[in-house]
Order: C-alpha cells, then structure tokens, then sequence
C-alpha cells in the first residue's frame, strides 16, 4: 500500500501537490541564503560590517529607542533559535523529520530579531505575529537590507507589484525548478515567492470579507471597494515568513518528510536556514549598534559569552555574535 496516507489526505483535498510545495519552501530558503552571502559576505563579521553600513545610510539621524529589557532579550531569544538551528545543521543527516521543528525556530528567530529592531528605532508594536508583519511591512521594510526589503505593493483590485528594491529589474523564477546557485535564479525565485503570498494574502483577505458581510461574491460595487479596502497595502518579507512557519506544519508539513524526495536535502536545508536566521540576528545586532546603544552591544555581546549556558561546546567559529 504505497503512499496511504498521502492518498487518504487528498480525499479531503485534491489541490495538494507535494512535489512543489517541498521543492518550493527548499529553494526560497536556498535564494535567501545565496543572496545574504552573495550582497553581505560569508562570515558575520563581514555581515554586520555591511548591515551596520547599510543602517548608517537608512537611519541618518539619531535614534530614539525602547527600553533595553525589550531590545536584548529579543535579540537574546533570535540568537538562543539560530544556535539551535547551527546545531540541528552541525548534528543532521537525512533525518526529515528535524525540518518542521527547525522552521519554528527559523521563524522565531527571525521574529524576534524583528521585534528588537522595532525597540532600536523607538517603534511599539503588539507582541503577536499579525501586528508584527503587518508593522514591518508598513514601518521597516524600506529600511532594511536585501533581501529582507522585497516587498509586493498594492496596485489595484486584487494587483500587486512585486519588487526587490536593489534590483528592481529582475524576473521571477520558477520555484519549481533544481535551484542554479547564480543571482538570476535567486532573485527571480524570492520574487516567485513574494508574488505568491500576496496572492495568499488576497485570498486571506477575500474569505474574511465574505464571512463578515452579505457578500456571496466579488461581482457588485460594493463588494469590489470592500475588497480593495481591506486589502493589505504592503506584502513585504515578514509576511511570507510567518506563512512560511504556518505551511511547515500544517499544509505542507507533510511533504517535507514523507515519501520519495531525497532525505539527503535535510542537512543542507538546515544549513541554509541557519546562514538565514544569523543574518536576520546580525541585522538586528547592528541596527542595536547603529543607535545609541553599541556600549550596551558590547556589554551585551560580553554577557553572552560569560554566561550563556553549554557554551563550552562550541568552537569559536560557532560563537558568530563576537562581531566587535
């Protein structure tokens, strides 16, 4: 009885299609990590290097900042998610099923980066998910590097233009296809990426106006301005990061560690998260520096490493938050 589970999920729902959702959520994580090394650098040095430039230019004056607790716990819990993560990647083989639990902590450590950045710009934003990439895509995303600035722009109806700011002429690539290591590809599939979330997001967006209204359809006047009115304006990076943890482990959860793909694309989907999920830290770390508060970074980097628990067991090259 080959493939009986698949087959008894597809009763339900015969829109799932395995073979593009595992190779879709494996190659956007592949074209953020090539893109980060690619415009940043390899180590975490060189990245914070090249933040901490990039944050100078978007932030030309002084910050004002939340409260210190807000803005080192947070980068202090995306730091604890990425380590788990380079251990998950140091320990792993073509154990699949370590790949939902490590997107969880893909996620909450980008979160979390995220949330200290809103403290190093004096932002307050509610502490949950909605709030959050709702507010990165209105109040953060213009200022933050690549990849982390694509964003998809309403248009009209149910259009949007989708956009990667430093490179604004390239064309979408298909997440379907084996991932060619080269800036065409990776552009063009974080492109297919953003494109399909803001089709998600409408979709979203649809099926709550219908259940709130009278509506039936979208065919009337009034249906249409609701619609548009509802519509979210920005679909930035934040956004498909969230769906992202979402179809991990739920719709898509499945694919990942069933059936006949290759296990041996765990290790490497693992690494790539991890490269992912430092970067997103180290952003958050230098935009921590570029306010008033790099004496509190230093002290901040010095307290990790005197008391963050098992950190004998690292190496130094392991220890990537010892940017200063």
């Amino acid at each position: 009885m080959d493939n009986w589970l698949y087959s008894e999920v597809l009763k339900q729902d015969d829109l799932r299609v395995p073979k593009f959702a595992r190779q879709s959520t494996i190659n956007w994580m592949k074209a953020l990590r090539f893109e980060i090394v690619n415009e940043h650098g390899v180590s975490t040095k060189e990245q914070f290097e090249s933040c901490l430039r990039h944050f100078k230019a978007a932030y030309p004056k002084r910050l004002t900042t939340l409260n210190n607790s807000f803005i080192f716990e947070s980068l202090y819990s995306s730091l604890t998610n990425s380590l788990a993560l380079q251990t998950s990647a140091k320990n792993a083989s073509s154990e699949s099923w370590m790949l939902p639990s490590a997107i969880v902590s893909w996620y909450y450590s980008v979160y979390f980066s995220v949330l200290s950045m809103f403290g190093s710009t004096g932002q307050a934003v509610d502490n949950n998910h909605a709030s959050v990439y709702r507010a990165f895509g209105s109040n953060l995303s213009d200022q933050m590097p690549h990849p982390f600035n694509m964003k998809a722009s309403y248009v009209k109806n149910e259009e949007y233009g989708s956009n990667l700011p430093l490179h604004a002429s390239a064309n979408s690539f298909s997440l379907s296809k084996t991932f060619p290591e080269n800036e065409d590809a990776a552009r063009g599939m974080l492109l297919e990426y953003l494109s399909g979330n803001a089709k998600y997001y409408t979709w979203l967006t649809k099926e709550r106006v219908l259940k709130k209204s009278s509506h039936n359809d979208f065919r009337t006047k009034v249906a249409k301005e609701e619609r548009n009115k509802q519509l979210p304006k920005t679909v930035a990076f934040m956004h498909c990061a969230f769906r992202y943890r979402g179809k991990a482990n739920y719709r898509d959860g499945i694919y990942l560690t069933y059936g006949q793909s290759s296990a041996a694309e765990t290790k490497a989907f693992i690494e790539d998260m991890a490269v992912v999920s430092k970067f997103m830290f180290i952003s958050g770390l230098a935009l921590a520096y570029r306010s008033p508060l790099s004496p509190e970074v230093v002290k901040f980097i010095n307290d990790i490493n005197t008391n963050l628990k098992g950190i004998d067991s690292l190496s130094d090259d392991e220890c990537f938050w010892r940017v200063l």
